[in-house]
């Protein structure tokens, strides 16, 4: 099967329709972010907050990520496939054990970790209006 044929985390931008979605249901949300690249992070926390999501803290590695959300106690969590060279899936399969919802946000599709391949991902580079919708959608 082509990838083309079936579902692809890679179309994840080009299906959202930012514009005109109601974006208030991300006042409910409580949200770490797992971003080792700090800019990005910061990027990712100010389009979040303004939109009114609560920020409890920003993880930058696999080890940081798990020990915040056990603390912290998220309901969403933006989470980077790779992690300053390690991949993130021991912190998708705790969010899984959880029920924590989760998005990807990674410049990179990682194939190698079944959880991370199959959870909802937005491509880097975004825009605040793509990451708003990615939350309505996936976060929510």
């Amino acid at each position: 099967m082509l990838d083309s044929d079936r579902e692809s985390p890679f179309r994840l931008q080009s299906r959202i329709r930012p514009h005109g979605l109601d974006h208030s249901c991300i006042a409910d949300l409580r949200i770490v972010i797992v971003e080792d690249e700090e800019i990005i992070g910061i990027f990712i926390e100010e389009i979040l907050s303004e939109a009114g999501a609560t920020i409890l803290g920003v993880a930058r590695s696999v080890s940081e990520a798990l020990e915040v959300i056990e603390q912290m106690q998220p309901n969403a969590v933006t989470l980077n496939g790779n992690l300053g060279g390690t991949i993130s899936g021991a912190v998708a399969e705790r969010l899984d054990e959880l029920g924590i919802r989760y998005l990807i946000v990674s410049g990179q599709h990682i194939h190698s970790d079944p959880r991370l391949s199959a959870a909802p991902r937005l491509a880097k580079p975004f825009d605040p209006e793509t990451l708003k919708a990615a939350a309505v959608q996936h976060l929510c």
